[in-house]
């Protein structure tokens, strides 16, 4: 099983932090922990990605306190024991992990 902490933000609302815990497969990617998340725990989960669609990058968040792209980053637990999520640091957060695109 692979424990997820998650900060989730939303645009004039106080960060909050959601714990999940999911079944850990070979090779998952962190998109992939995403997708399963919204799939069986959480369908409000907000996340982007475009593979595929020449739109690559759209998939970024911070992963284990480091930026990456979700798509490529394999899920992995940190020092904790926990695969922290949270969105990008930089412009404005619409909802969870959804950056405005301008």
């Amino acid at each position: 099983m692979l424990k997820i902490r998650m900060e989730r933000l939303e645009e004039e609302r106080l960060p909050r932090t959601d714990n999940f815990e999911i079944p850990l497969q070979k090779g998952m990617t962190v998109l992939e922990v995403l997708e399963t998340i919204y799939r069986e725990r959480d369908p409000t989960i907000a996340y982007r990605f475009s593979c595929r669609t020449g739109l690559c990058g759209t998939c970024g968040i911070m992963i284990n306190h480091k930026s990456g792209l979700s798509c490529l980053k394999a899920a992995e637990a940190y020092s904790d024991g926990y695969l922290h999520l949270s969105p990008l640091p930089k412009g404005i957060t619409v909802r969870d992990f959804v950056k405005e695109v301008k």
